[in-house]
C-alpha cells in the first residue's frame, strides 16, 4: 500500500473509527485462505459455541497460525500491518487470529469495543487495531460486521440495556474492514437463505498489553523459529523497547533458539551508560 492510501484511510479511521479496503486480498491467497478455513472446521470438528458472546450458529477457530502457515501471511500483510504500525507503534503484538463462520439463523451480537477492558477513561488513544478479513461477501443480509460511526470518541462502553443505531459495514470478498479498538461494533444477524458469511479478524494491540490469545503456548517452537522474523516480533518473541518480556536476560525467541530476533535486554541502557 502506498502512502497516500495510507493516509487517506488513516483519516477515514480518525473520523469514523474503522475503515474499509475492496480488493485488499489477491485472489490466490483468498482461495488458499478459504480452502483452509473449510478443512480444518471439517478435520476439527467445529461447531457452535453456543453462548450470546461467539454465537449460537457461529463456527468459530482461534489461534490459527498454529493450524496451517496460510494464515501466517495475515498479520504480516501490506494491507493490514500498517495501519497497526500507525495507529498502535511498530512494536506492536499480535493480539490474535480468529476465523468466525457465521451461519443462517445467526442472532445479531451484542455491541462491544475490543478494547472494552481497559480501564482508561475514554475517548482514548487506541490500544488495539482490529483488521476483518472478508473471506465471503460481507451483506447486510448475512452477517456483515456492524459498526457505529464515531463511537471511537464517546466517553462511555455501550449499555447493553439500550439499543443504538448501527450500520452493516458491507463489502465484496477479498476486502479488509479495519477497526479502531475503541470503536463499538458487532457480528450481525445472518438472515440469508444458506449464506454462510466467513471473516478472519487478525487483531492487534500495543506492545505492552496482554494479548487476547496466549502465543507463547499456542504456538510450537519450531514452528517459531521458522517464522518470518516481524511475525516472531508481532507474537511477542523479542523484547518491548528492549527490556519487557526478557527471559533470564534474552528474547523468549533468542531464549527458543530464534536468532533472528534474539536481544539482550537492557542492552541499550548499557550502551547509553558506556
Amino acid at each position: 500500500m502506498d502512502k497516500s492510501t495510507l493516509d487517506r484511510h488513516l483519516v477515514t479511521i480518525e473520523e469514523q473509527g474503522y475503515c474499509i479496503l475492496e480488493n485488499a486480498i489477491d485472489p490466490e491467497l483468498l482461495t488458499r485462505i478459504r480452502d483452509a478455513v473449510a478443512r480444518l472446521e471439517d478435520e476439527l470438528e467445529v461447531g457452535p459455541r453456543n453462548n450470546p458472546a461467539e454465537g449460537f450458529s457461529t463456527k468459530r477457530m482461534y489461534n490459527l497460525l498454529d493450524k496451517d502457515r496460510v494464515f501466517w501471511e495475515l498479520p504480516i500483510h501490506e494491507n493490514a500491518l500498517p495501519f497497526a504500525e500507525h495507529l498502535l507503534d511498530r512494536e506492536c503484538l499480535l493480539s490474535g487470529t480468529t476465523s468466525m463462520n457465521i451461519g443462517p439463523g445467526e442472532r445479531l451480537q451484542g455491541l462491544h469495543s475490543d478494547d472494552g477492558l481497559v480501564t482508561v477513561p475514554r475517548p482514548r488513544i487506541p490500544f488495539m487495531v482490529t483488521t476483518i478479513w472478508a473471506i465471503t461477501d460481507f451483506t447486510d443480509a448475512n452477517g456483515a460486521t456492524r459498526v457505529v460511526p464515531g463511537s471511537h470518541r464517546f466517553d462511555h462502553e455501550p449499555d447493553y440495556t439500550k439499543e443504538y443505531e448501527h450500520i452493516p459495514a458491507e463489502m465484496p470478498a477479498g476486502s479488509i474492514l479495519v477497526v479502531n479498538g475503541g470503536t463499538w461494533h458487532c457480528g450481525g444477524a445472518n438472515t440469508s437463505e444458506g449464506d454462510w458469511r466467513l471473516g478472519l479478524n487478525i487483531q492487534y494491540c500495543q506492545g505492552w498489553m496482554r494479548q487476547q490469545q496466549n502465543q507463547y503456548y499456542a504456538l510450537k517452537a519450531d514452528d517459531v523459529r521458522e517464522m518470518p522474523a516481524r511475525l516472531q516480533q508481532l507474537c511477542g518473541f523479542t523484547l518491548y523497547r528492549g527490556i519487557m518480556g526478557h527471559v533470564d536476560g534474552d528474547s523468549p525467541g533468542g531464549y527458543l533458539g530464534a536468532e533472528r530476533v534474539s536481544e539482550t535486554a537492557y542492552s541499550g541502557v548499557r550502551a547509553n551508560a558506556d
